[in-house]
This record gives structure tokens, C-alpha cells and sequence, in this order.
């Protein structure tokens, strides 16, 4: 729910929350803000708990990333085997790590006072309203993300404390210009190659797999067929979308709402005028305008100066007259300049603008005035309409909340209260969540033991600004190995990809191997329908070809004149290519814009590498447990 704490916002205030809530998570652990001893440990690192919830909600948000960084191509990644274990060690070990930098942190001293996090937050942008730290929008965005200000503060200032190290670790690398010049000159090579690509579909064949090496595969395997621990849930939805049929507005109600809100139905104030424009920001420029303002102010014919002396030839044509317009339009000094005139004085001072000088003439004045009813009917009516619904909402809101606490060990009665439904949910794991459910609270929610022991309704749960639920635990799965029965075809294709994998290796090493050896390949390749492809030329970061080939051709070394370098390759899909380099085009000059994205990179990557030196040391050096696995 945190991507919906700002009314019409999905950016910056949720966005920066998020960050500092998942680093509070990282570094703490969900056990700690749940309280209580059950809560199931999935790393010990230096004695300090990780739970299992805490890795589910990392792996969530990991898998959510994912998800938004590859778009439609993201069902494909997700749909191979190892795609979820991948995922949740990546995610496990993020959390390790955090935890290690945290624990390095208070072990090197580093604090941060609680004023130094007082002005962090005065400083956010999301807390502040008219460029100022607003408190009633700060405590209402901490309540949408279920978070007290103790515990904003206090994640708040690991997060600071984490700055400060990274500060301090990383921030005095440098790079020489002799290495950016280096990598210059390397970044903008291109390289001329021929490619074959060995498909490993082209020799698969499933049928070839026996039952021994499913079972030997089952057997060796067992941790990538565990089922996640699965819950089934009841709940009671209350969404806003489904009480708008419930409101009904009359004719006296619009009119009424329509007497109470007139400031909300206005036609703006509308200003013509008319405006003699020299072109350019110039001390020429201002005197020539000066020059003509003077004139006016003797008592020149406005009109007759606009369309002689204007460079705005539009509106000179038209004796320097502009169409109407509302404040807010036009360029803000002109804009301000032209709504400040008044009958008794209506010509300007100069008035300098992004363009030039202005001279501006007050022709006439369209005064505000509401709009009549007539007009703005059906704007009323929905207004109104979502005013009586949400006031609908909010009061159900309350029902449901009250009755679920007075009533915990069933949902029936909360239902009533708001004349909804009792919903069931099948068994799911944190990897198949229901789309009305998925939600990081509610998860959290739900996988945690402690609420499922007590079988009672939660807390109500905000899933956005206009849905709300109660749910509570039906019946709970422990995570556990699957039957060889359900997952014996994955197997089966498992062993067969992993098989058709290894003979395109197997085919590609003999036509290189024949390659090196001056041997003919005509009939090797036509058998399989294969060719080399023309001479292609690639630069570094070519992003029409893959990625693996692309990166492994830019290591080989420079072939002599009329050779070619040979690399066997296996591709980001699991296929197999065959390079064969036969030139390198080193650049021209890069541009001094080139060369400053560069320097950029290199420290980048400088600090990067000494932040993992960080990360490797502080691991080598840590006492590391997996309880629930073992």
C-alpha cells in the first residue's frame, strides 16, 4: 500500500518511504516490530535474526522490480524453474548483507543525532506543503504506510547512519586521466566478427529421458521442488467502486452542494491586451524599448508604435493585440505584468521576459464570475456524488474495523456490518498471491505464525485510499518438498534441456576444434541447417545482439592481420555461439562530454568495488546460519 500514500501519486513521497521501510526491514528484521518469540528465523547472522517473513517481503519487492524493469518479457524470466530460488537468494543475501553493514556500523561508533533526523524529515519533500514541512501530511502518510513516528525516526536514522559509512568508505575515489582516456578509447572500439549460433532446441529430444534419471534427478534435486508454506484465507472486502450504486443524489442536494462550493465553479478572470515586444536580452534591446515607452507615456499612438516597431509580427499585424487569456498562461513576468494593470493606469513599465523587452497595454478585462448551474450540472452531481461515497466508505470503514475487533474468532459479523460477503481464498504461497491480496501487509500478515496461532481477525488493513480488508487464517501448509508425481514432466524437461544443452556444446566444440584444425565444416553445418553469419560489426554496448556474445567478443585478443580469434560461447539463453573476430576499429576522439560520463563510471565502479571488498571481508568474517533450512 505504500504506492498509494499520496492521493494521485505513485512517485517521490512513496517511492522514498519505501527505501527507508525496506532498509528498516533489512536491517531489523520483521520480528521486530511484531514482537513475540515464535516468529520463524530463516539467517542468523552474528546471532542476529532474520525472519522468514523479512524474505518473503525482500523477495516480493525483488520480483516486483523485476517485474517493471522487463515489462511483458518478465513472464518468460519468471517461468523458468530456478526463477523463484534465484530471486529469493538474491533477496536473502541482500538482507545478510544489510545486516552486516548495520552491525559494522554500531560496531565503528557511528551515530546520528536525533536532530540531524528531525531536519532530514522537515527537509523531505513529500512531508511538505507550499515548500514547508506540513506535520498533519507527514503523521497522515506514516499512518497509510501502518508506521509511528518512533519508527519512521529510528529507520530514518539507520538509513543516515548507512550514508555516512558509504560516505566515508567510497567518497575520495578518484580516477587518473590516463585511465579515463584508456577506457575512452575501449568504449568506443568496434568489432568486426562472424557468429554462429547453435540452438539448443535443435537437439533436444525428451523422450530419450528415463525414469532412473528422473528419480537420481528428484533425489538430488529435492530443494528445487519445495513447495512454499501456503495459507487459505476468509476475508471481507470493502472497496469504494462497489458503493457507488448504493449513493443517489437529488436535485435539492446538487443545488444546495452547487450554493456551498461556488468558488469551485468560477470562469477564471480574463485579461486582453495588447504588447509591443524587442527581441533580445540586451542593453540595446532595453534602451530601444525604453526609447518607445517613452514616447507612449508623451502620448504616441500605442497601435501605430506595436505595428511598426514590434517584433512580435503576429500580433503587430493585429496593432500589437493578443487573444484573451487566464493567469497562469503566459510567460510569469508577463503574466504578473499584465494582471497588475488597472483602468486608471493601463501601460507598463518595461517588462523583461525569456524573449525581450515588453511594453504592455491593458485592453480590456473579462471579470471572474460562477458559472451557471446549467452549465456545470453534471460536474456537480459527480462531485457530489464521490463526496456521499466516500463519506460511505469512511463509515463502513468504521463498522467493519469496530465490529471484526469486537467480534474476533469470525468474520460473519463483520460482514453484516457492512452488508458484504464472507470470501474464501484456495491455498496460495507468497509466489502465487491472489490479485486482490497482494498486498506486503497483508502478507506479512497472514505468514506470520503468531497470528495464525492465535486464529483470530486481524487488524483492518488499508490495501489502498478506497480498499480496506479484514482477513483471517482458514488452514496453513508448512513448506515441504513436492511429490515426484507433480513434478516429474518439469524434471523430465529439466533433464532434457540440461541434455540438448550439452550436445550443442558438444557440436560447437567440434566445429571449432575443426575450425583450428583447418578442417572443412560444410557438412557439419548443413546437417544441422547452420551458417556463420556475414561479417557484423558491434560496438561495446550493442543492444540488438546478445548480451553474452557482445561481452565475451570484446575480451578477445586483437587477431593478427588476415587470423581471426575463436571463442566458444554460451549465450544468456543457455544456446551455444561460435565467434570469430577478425578486426578491431579503434575510435577517434571522444568529445569532452564522452570523456566526463566516463570519469563518472570509472569512480562509480571504483566505489562499487570497494564497497563489495567491504562485503566480501565483513562475510568472510561472519558466523552465518539457516535455521529453517536446516
Amino acid at each position: 500500500m505504500l504506492d498509494k500514500m499520496r492521493e494521485g501519486s505513485q512517485g517521490i513521497a512513496a517511492k522514498i518511504i519505501l527505501v527507508v521501510i525496506i532498509l528498516s526491514f533489512a536491517l531489523a528484521g520483521v520480528s521486530s516490530y511484531l514482537g513475540g518469540s515464535n516468529v520463524a528465523v530463516a539467517v542468523l547472522v552474528n546471532d542476529q535474526e532474520i525472519s522468514q517473513a523479512s524474505v518473503e517481503q525482500a523477495y516480493q519487492n525483488q520480483r516486483a522490480s523485476l517485474q517493471q524493469q522487463y515489462g511483458e518479457q518478465f513472464e518468460m524470466l519468471a517461468s523458468n524453474p530456478n526463477f523463484a530460488q534465484q530471486v529469493r537468494a538474491q533477496a536473502t543475501q541482500g538482507l545478510i548483507t544489510d545486516a552486516l553493514i548495520a552491525q559494522a556500523i554500531d560496531e565503528m561508533g557511528l551515530r546520528v543525532g536525533d536532530e540531524q533526523v528531525k531536519d532530514e524529515i522537515r527537509n523531505m519533500q513529500e512531508f511538505q506543503v507550499d515548500g514547508k514541512f506540513n506535520n498533519d501530511q507527514y503523521l497522515a502518510l506514516l499512518r497509510r504506510a501502518s508506521y509511528t513516528p518512533a519508527q519512521f525516526s529510528q529507520s530514518l536514522k539507520s538509513d543516515l547512519a548507512r550514508r555516512q559509512l558509504l560516505q566515508m568508505l567510497v567518497g575520495s575515489e578518484f580516477v587518473l586521466p590516463t585511465e579515463v582516456d584508456i577506457a575512452n578509447q575501449l568504449q568506443a572500439q568496434q568489432r568486426v566478427a562472424k557468429v554462429l549460433m547453435v540452438n539448443s532446441a535443435d537437439f533436444e529430444n525428451s523422450d530419450a529421458v528415463t525414469e532412473e534419471q528422473i528419480n537420481s534427478y528428484y533425489e538430488s534435486n529435492s530443494d528445487l521442488f519445495k513447495a512454499l508454506e501456503q495459507v487459505s484465507v476468509s476475508y471481507v472486502l470493502l472497496d469504494a467502486d462497489d458503493l457507488t450504486d448504493q449513493v443517489s443524489v437529488s436535485e435539492d442536494e446538487i443545488e444546495a452542494y452547487y450554493e456551498n462550493h461556488h468558488s469551485d465553479y468560477q470562469r477564471a478572470e480574463r485579461r486582453k491586451v495588447a504588447h509591443i515586444l524587442v527581441q533580445g536580452v540586451s542593453e540595446e534591446s532595453k534602451q530601444k524599448a525604453q526609447t518607445l515607452l517613452n514616447e507612449i507615456n508623451d502620448g504616441a499612438d500605442f497601435s501605430k508604435l506595436a505595428a511598426e516597431n514590434s517584433d512580435d509580427t503576429f500580433s503587430a499585424a493585429n496593432n500589437g493585440e493578443l487573444d484573451w487569456f487566464e493567469a497562469g498562461v503566459m510567460d510569469p513576468a508577463f503574466d504578473k505584468a499584465s494582471f497588475a494593470l488597472t483602468k486608471a493606469s493601463p501601460i507598463s513599465e518595461l517588462v523583461e521576459s525569456q524573449f525581450g523587452y515588453h511594453i504592455i497595454k491593458l485592453v480590456g478585462i473579462d471579470a471572474s464570475e460562477a458559472l451557471p448551474l446549467d452549465e456545470v450540472k453534471g460536474r456537480v452531481e459527480i462531485a457530489l456524488q464521490k463526496q456521499k461515497t466516500n463519506e460511505l466508505y469512511f463509515d463502513l470503514h468504521q463498522k467493519l474495523s469496530e465490529v471484526a475487533f469486537e467480534s474476533p474468532d469470525n468474520l460473519e459479523e463483520a460482514a453484516g456490518a457492512i452488508s458484504a460477503q464472507v470470501q474464501q481464498s484456495d491455498f496460495f504461497s507468497a509466489d502465487n498471491v491472489p490479485q486482490v491480496l497482494d498486498n506486503s501487509s497483508l502478507l506479512q500478515t497472514v505468514f506470520d505464525q503468531d497470528f495464525r496461532d492465535e486464529g483470530m481477525n486481524s487488524e483492518i488493513i488499508e490495501l489502498s485510499d478506497t480498499k480496506a480488508i479484514v482477513v483471517r487464517v482458514n488452514d496453513y501448509k508448512e513448506a515441504a518438498v513436492k511429490p515426484l508425481v507433480d513434478v516429474s514432466e518439469q524434471i523430465k524437461n529439466n533433464i532434457a534441456l540440461q541434455s540438448a544443452q550439452q550436445s550443442a556444446r558438444t557440436f560447437a566444440e567440434d566445429i571449432t576444434a575443426k575450425l583450428d584444425n583447418n578442417e572443412s565444416i560444410e557438412a557439419d553445418l548443413a546437417e544441422k541447417g547452420l551458417a556463420f553469419s556475414s561479417d557484423l560489426t558491434f560496438a561495446r554496448y550493442t543492444r540488438d545482439y546478445d548480451y553474452q556474445v557482445i561481452q565475451q567478443l570484446f575480451k578477445l585478443a586483437k587477431p593478427a592481420e588476415g587470423q581471426v580469434s575463436r571463442q566458444l560461447v554460451t549465450s544468456s539463453t543457455g544456446d551455444i555461439a561460435v565467434i570469430e573476430l577478425s578486426k578491431v576499429i579503434d575510435a577517434d576522439a571522444v568529445n569532452d562530454e564522452a570523456k566526463t560520463q566516463i570519469e563518472t563510471m570509472l569512480t562509480r565502479s571504483s566505489s562499487d568495488e570497494t564497497y563489495q571488498s567491504l562485503v566480501t571481508q565483513l562475510m568472510a568474517n561472519a558466523d552465518i546460519k539457516y535455521p529453517v533450512a536446516d
